[in-house]
């Protein structure tokens, strides 16, 4: 008798491979057949799952394995072309670049077409007292936002130029901060994070978002300098990850690839404060713009307000009350484009712009939103403060931002710059309080008013009495 027609070898087939086990058992043995059908149900019901489970969990390890790899080298090497003074090369920094597993996402792939709903059900709690500030600085033709979450704690969207920083660190030190608690480089252009490496120089930096692609600008090789000076890491900015309750990343989606076009893989962030969201679109085109849905009360607009980062069913779908566009006054691009601004008029959006209104406050209280102050000027005036300072409630909106006709071009204010140049925080009094006024009226109203049906423009109470107009004695506004 050979060694394979022995039982005992067969016993030990049918646990090891069960296959030749089985096929042995019933060829060379003389059980009776009922004891070889229970010994082979029994084979056949632990073997068979056993096996499943071994192979499935070997293709996890390996799952894990490459996300390991790809997602937390210590080596950020991509590569990019940016469109201005470059060329296309590889770049390769020691700082560790942190990936975050995205929460609450459910992708799903049409034909070439990444889409990522990102739940954002999570809402940031409201409190009493709890106020939502959001500063959308003038920094010309660059990009800057600077946050006063409710919490206590702060949050910078890119910086603008180089030259901005030192006004965007003045600003903000002004309004008693030391730490900015997370930071977003939205993308690699100079006129977004130009001055982030002063920012960072500045204060205390909590956590720093940034989406994986580079440039070979002094911009962005100085801002790594500056994040690994620090020993700080950085967390990639994509769709699903979630920075604080209520702060979500919406874009550049999961598995997307937007190759060289560094405007297209610009970090949206959506911020939702109770019942009201602010969205925050740093040069994100259509493509991306396009991958998330949000009913959005306040906009800041893509690319300075481009044509190629603007679509009006996208914006009928977010609704916004108002749209801030962040603009260089006489840009020799010749933003923000006409079209874009119909656009935001046919939505129904209240526009405001950064080289005519200045830097814009907005304030919410998880309900309402309303216009802080406008035209408050970031440059440097005041010596830095070192102490947070307590987030005030004594100035709750009461009206919720609407228009049936809103208007794209408000005047500068600059009786507020002139009182903000003395201080660079928010203006007070009759130059941080906001009214509106129509085209043609002698009147200037409250928010809300009916005489404000068919036109209007947000001034500053000062300017209203500067330009003889008198309280409307229907709405009573402030005197």
């Amino acid at each position: 008798m050979k060694w394979y027609q022995k039982p005992v070898w067969i016993v030990v087939l049918l646990i090891v491979f069960f296959p030749a086990g089985l096929y042995l058992m019933w060829r060379y043995t003389k059980w009776h057949n009922l004891v070889k059908a229970i010994a082979t149900g029994l084979v056949l019901f632990v073997a068979i799952p056993f096996w499943v489970n071994a192979f499935s969990s070997n293709d996890s390890v390996e799952k894990i394995q490459k996300t390991m790899t790809q997602g937390s080298v210590a080596v950020l090497t991509t590569s990019v072309a940016e469109t201005t003074q470059q060329t296309t090369t590889h770049i390769e920094t020691t700082i560790p670049i942190e990936t975050t597993t995205p929460k609450e996402t459910k992708p799903s792939i049409t034909g070439t077409t990444i889409t990522t709903e990102v739940a954002i059900e999570t809402v940031m709690q409201t409190a009493d007292g709890g106020v939502l500030r959001v500063h959308y600085l003038d920094v010309g033709q660059a990009d800057s936002e600077f946050i006063e979450l409710p919490d206590g704690k702060t949050m910078l969207i890119d910086a603008g130029n180089k030259g901005d920083g030192s006004s965007v660190v003045s600003y903000i030190k002004n309004l008693g901060y030391s730490t900015i608690d997370y930071l977003v480089a939205t993308h690699p252009h100079e006129d977004h994070i130009g001055g982030m490496a002063t920012v960072i120089n500045s204060f205390g930096i909590g956590q720093i978002y940034m989406p994986k692609v580079a440039s070979t600008t002094q911009a962005f090789e100085g801002l790594l300098t500056a994040i690994q000076e620090k020993g700080y890491s950085i967390i990639t900015a994509q769709a699903g990850v979630q920075i604080a309750p209520g702060i979500n990343i919406l874009a550049p989606a999961v598995g997307s690839d937007y190759g060289t076009e560094l405007n297209d893989w610009s970090a949206v962030i959506s911020i939702l404060y109770g019942s009201k969201s602010f969205l925050f679109l740093g040069d994100a085109g259509t493509a991306p713009e396009s991958t998330f849905s949000i009913d959005a009360d306040v906009v800041k607009v893509a690319h300075h307000g481009s044509r190629t980062a603007f679509s009006t069913t996208l914006y009928k779908e977010w609704s916004p009350d108002i749209a801030i566009i962040s603009v260089g006054k006489d840009n020799s691009y010749g933003l923000p484009d006409e079209e874009v601004l119909q656009g935001l008029t046919d939505v129904g959006a209240t526009i405001y712009r950064t080289d005519e209104n200045g830097t814009i406050v907005l304030e919410s209280d998880g309900s309402t939103i309303t216009v802080k102050s406008i035209g408050v000027t970031i440059l440097p005036a005041v010596p830095a403060e070192t102490t947070k300072p307590t987030v005030e409630s004594t100035a709750k909106p009461t009206t919720k931002p609407t228009t049936t006709a809103p208007v794209a071009t408000a005047k500068p204010t600059t009786a507020a710059t002139t009182a903000a140049a003395a201080t660079a925080a928010p203006a007070s009094g009759d130059d941080s309080v906001i009214v509106y006024k129509t085209n043609t009226g002698s009147c200037y109203h409250n928010d809300g008013c009916s005489s404000l049906s068919k036109s209007k423009i947000p001034i500053t109470l000062a300017e209203a009495k500067a330009e003889g107009l008198k309280p409307c004695s229907k709405c009573n506004p402030p005197q």
